[in-house]
């Protein structure tokens, strides 16, 4: 098979269209409406012992009326208060955020008036702001900011003048600068990076000197460092930007068939990442550091190995499933877990779940407190949600939620503060909302929100304040935004509030 699944990277990012306005210049600070530091109040909620409050979700309003609901897209926390996008039909796609405990929603500020809409991107955390991409139908796609006020909405900088704008891409967070991709109209499209302010918004690497442009990819911080792929004519590379100096290093090479993709900091000192040479298989490579101690560990046949997560000294993913086109993957095994601690004697299959060439085929892989979580399918129960602590004998079935060969897929896994939240099938119930603590057999289902077997396809958990928030879809209100209480022990009759 050739190497043509990497076009599907380069069609993402290169088809996105935003837009911009501007505002008064202003750093970004670590604190929230009101003077308080979001430190201190991300303190004040504390998370040991903060739990589930009953099993009932509560719709955090109907945004758009009638069925099509208003598809909220990109749940992102910032101190108290929860942002996302979302269409409530009259406005087009806006930036809302519900504030605090408290799980009604606002628009922050109808950036774009009329039903087109600023079509708000790539929403990034950075200190106690928000960060993103979006069109107010003037500057075009820019980078803006918001502390969740409307006065507090304001154009970062306007690097492309002109309704073309420059398009920010690849929003990453090193340290007290966030780093992106952008096209000025002279320079191409190139690194940038930005402290908040416009003043300090500024070109920061040009790979293809002139108006040129090298395809810059899978920007990922890297224990104060940015890691980023260049894709050019002649060849493809890894380069590392050292924090401080900014001075960039190459730690690999390859020609310009080759895809390098999945770059996965690991611990202080190691980065993973796979690479395709071109015949549509992948290799498992690491650093350790420094470009002589960037080596390959391991090919691997078939589909390439996939959701490469970290937890503890280990990045854990699964690999050896047959390929798209039936490419044929491990002949043994099929698609299992594998963890990699950086050495070839240390890139070891982590248990043979469904022996055979059909394999479990892990998938949704999230760490919670020391596990890892994901579903699998071991040949009996179907499809369910299983977790592991990197060893054969600690791989285990958590619970079998729908007994027999289906399974309930679990999908939608996320961790947060000591509990998981997923979304799973059952016969009786549809798609719902689940969540467990992590003990085997104490998977425990939310109330319904679309009746019987219906479902309501639940996805992107996150908490903020006093919730956990997440999309569904009602059969009369369509996909808009829902909210559990999740409170500190002893608490949860009080309310969110």
């Amino acid at each position: 098979m050739e190497a043509w699944r990497g076009v599907s990277l380069f069609v993402l990012m290169l088809s996105g269209g935003f837009g911009v306005g501007c505002g008064p210049e202003a750093g970004w600070e670590a604190e929230v409406p009101g003077g308080t530091s979001v430190a201190v109040q991300e303190a004040s909620l504390g998370s040991g012992g903060a739990q589930p409050c009953g099993r009932s979700p509560l719709s955090v309003g109907d945004l758009q009326p009638g069925m099509e609901g208003s598809s909220p897209e990109s749940l992102v926390p910032v101190g108290v208060q929860l942002f996302y996008a979302a269409d409530d039909g009259a406005s087009g796609r806006e930036l809302w955020v519900t504030d605090g405990n408290e799980r009604d929603s606002r628009r922050v500020t109808d950036l774009r008036p009329g039903p087109a809409g600023s079509t708000p991107r790539f929403l990034t955390r950075v200190g106690g702001r928000l960060f993103f991409v979006a069109d107010d139908g003037a500057h075009g796609p820019e980078l803006w900011r918001t502390d969740g006020t409307s006065q507090g909405t304001v154009l970062v900088a306007d690097i492309r003048p002109g309704a073309a704008g420059s398009a920010p891409d690849n929003l990453t967070v090193v340290g007290a600068r966030l780093y992106f991709t952008a096209d000025d109209g002279v320079h191409g499209r190139e690194l940038w990076s930005t402290d908040g302010t416009a003043k300090g918004t500024q070109l920061t690497q040009e790979f293809a000197p002139g108006p040129a442009s090298l395809f810059l990819d899978d920007l990922t911080e890297w224990n104060g460092r940015l890691a980023l792929v260049a894709y050019g004519d002649t060849s493809v590379t890894l380069w590392v930007t050292e924090g401080g100096t900014g001075t960039a290093k190459v730690f690999f090479r390859g020609p310009a068939q080759t895809v390098l993709f999945a770059l996965t900091p690991v611990g202080l000192d190691r980065l993973f990442f796979l690479v395709d040479g071109g015949l549509g298989e992948a290799d498992l490579w690491v650093s350790w550091g420094l470009p002589l101690l960037t080596f390959p560990l391991r090919h691997f046949p078939g589909d390439y190995p996939s959701e490469l997560t970290p937890m503890g000294n280990a990045v854990y993913f699964m690999a050896g499933a047959e390929g798209f086109f039936g490419e044929p993957g491990d002949h043994r095994f099929g698609g299992e877990l594998w963890k990699s601690d950086g050495t070839l004697l240390g890139t070891r299959r982590v248990k043979d779940v469904n022996p055979g060439p059909a394999g479990s085929l892990p998938s949704g892989l999230t760490a919670l407190d020391g596990r890892l979580y994901f579903a699998a399918d071991d040949g009996v129960h179907g499809r369910e949600l299983w977790s592991t602590d990197g060893t054969s004998q600690g791989t285990v079935l958590v619970q079998d939620l729908e007994p027999g060969p289906v399974g309930s897929t679990p999908t939608a896994l996320a961790a947060t503060d000591g509990w998981l939240f997923l979304s799973a099938a059952t016969a009786e119930r549809g798609r719902e909302a689940w969540y467990s603590d992590g003990t085997p057999g104490r998977v425990q289902s939310l109330r319904d929100i679309a009746p019987a077997e219906l479902g309501s396809n639940p996805r992107g958990f996150v908490r903020s304040g006093g919730y956990v928030f997440f999309v569904a879809t009602h059969p009369d209100q369509g996909e808009e935004p829902w909210a559990l209480p999740f409170l500190l022990m002893g608490r949860c009759g009080q309310g969110a509030g």
